[in-house]
């Protein structure tokens, strides 16, 4: 007979069995998956051939859009959004033969979103992390806590991410932050805004500055010396990064995407209003998340309170949030979401009223798939709840200090009045 013990290890096994399971699944079902690991592939070949694999996407997607209204449903071919950089390391895998970086890359892939759920679940508090050991399996296959199918996409953010992440997570434990910062280096060389990462030591630990402005001087110096190391190249990729906006509306579920996407649907220009708004939006909220790191080194906030807070506000902070940067938040807002529901009743209902909500937002987001065209809602809803969660788990943060620094209060007083009465006895005597 099984223990209650017993059932809370058999059963996650059992569940992590059956998501490991539904990948292969998946793919006989629908092979419509790794559209972007495809992408990375055809710039290899591209490369091979001696051509220039922004120029043949950018030829691609043009004659795709110019005969769109003869495939109005297929979907739009898929363009090499990184800088020039990286291209040095697509050469250099295409020298060995496919099926080594092919199967490789998989591997590393799939390590990548495993090490993002180790890690999640490193920071949940012990008691409750058997009730999140039911979750963890199927965290991939929700990002932002919403139904997605971003995992089978292969993109390269759950590597970088993975990276990242246990580098940050090795400085939360041992005060060693040299590898985040050049986990976060590497990250940049792809996808520029992931330097807004290096608020993550600058929000965790004191005197990372003047480290962090270093790698994000030398972050942006890689970035814009391109232009005159390969011109050709680096105008073809700015052609293609804008076509990501103009043709596929990759406008992401942050707040200025959000803003963009809104303004490119009414028939306005979207790119300074955007980069306007979204400075308006990050400056305060980076104001407010060092407002509440200094709580956490004050000791009024835990490390293991602080960090789902802390990630969700720095995620917020990059300028284009796609659901791959989502992703590796998805434990993280059900954690904020359960201790915000933890915090006003008791466990039991936390439980069922953190299960019904959950259920029901993603009931919704199945209902409208079908209509949501470009993921219009989608996108809305995860920005939403994003921002949302954020501001709960922030506010839930502040109570908590509160609570803390009345209980330091009530404790001191005791210590007082405790030393008033030992001198009235000694003054007696």
């Amino acid at each position: 007979m099984l223990t209650r013990p017993h059932v809370y290890k058999l059963i996650p096994l059992i569940f992590w069995i059956l998501a490991i399971a539904t990948v292969p699944i998946w793919c006989i079902f629908d092979t419509h998956y790794g559209w972007d690991a495809k992408v990375y592939l055809n710039t290899i070949h591209s490369l091979q051939a001696g051509h220039d694999p922004y120029a043949d996407g950018i030829a691609a997607q043009t004659v795709f859009h110019a005969q769109l209204a003869l495939h109005p449903h297929d979907p739009a071919p898929l363009t090499y959004i990184y800088s020039p950089l990286t291209l040095l390391l697509l050469r250099a895998i295409g020298s060995f033969p496919p099926a080594v970086y092919i199967w490789g890359y998989w591997l590393i892939y799939a390590t990548g979103a495993l090490v993002l759920i180790w890690v999640s679940m490193q920071v949940i508090d012990p008691q409750v992390r058997r009730y999140f050991a039911f979750l963890a399996p199927a965290a991939v296959f929700f990002p932002g806590l919403l139904q997605k199918e971003t995992i089978m996409s292969g993109n390269i953010a759950y590597i970088l991410y993975g990276l990242v992440f246990v580098s940050a997570f090795l400085g939360w434990r041992r005060g060693r932050w040299l590898w985040l910062y050049l986990a976060v280096l590497v990250a940049s060389c792809f996808k520029i805004p992931m330097l807004s990462l290096l608020t993550i030591p600058v929000l965790s630990a004191q005197k990372q500055w003047l480290r962090a402005s270093i790698t994000a001087a030398i972050g942006v110096s890689l970035f814009v010396m391109q232009y005159w190391i390969w011109p050709s190249y680096f105008r073809n990729f700015l052609h293609a990064l804008e076509l990501e906006f103009s043709y596929n509306h990759a406008f992401g579920v942050g707040p200025a995407g959000l803003f963009g996407n809104t303004l490119f649907n009414a028939g306005h220009a979207y790119s300074t209003p955007s980069v306007i708004f979204y400075v308006i939006f990050a400056l305060p909220l980076f104001g407010f998340l060092f407002y509440l790191s200094r709580l956490f080194f004050d000791g009024k906030i835990s490390l293991e309170q602080w960090i789902p807070v802390m990630l969700t506000g720095v995620i917020l902070l990059n300028p284009r949030i796609l659901e791959y940067d989502v992703s590796p938040l998805s434990l993280f807002m059900a954690l904020i979401f359960w201790r915000v529901i933890a915090s006003f009743t008791s466990t039991a209902r936390a439980i069922l009223l953190c299960s019904l909500s959950f259920i029901a937002i993603n009931a919704a987001i199945i209902c409208i798939n079908g209509k949501d065209i470009d993921c219009y809602y989608w996108k809305h809803i995860d920005g939403l709840l994003l921002i949302g969660l954020f501001t709960a788990g922030s506010w839930n943060l502040l109570w908590q200090a509160r609570q803390a620094s009345y209980n330091y209060a009530a404790l001191a007083e005791e210590e007082y009045s405790a030393g008033e009465e030992d001198s009235i006895h000694i003054s007696h005597a």
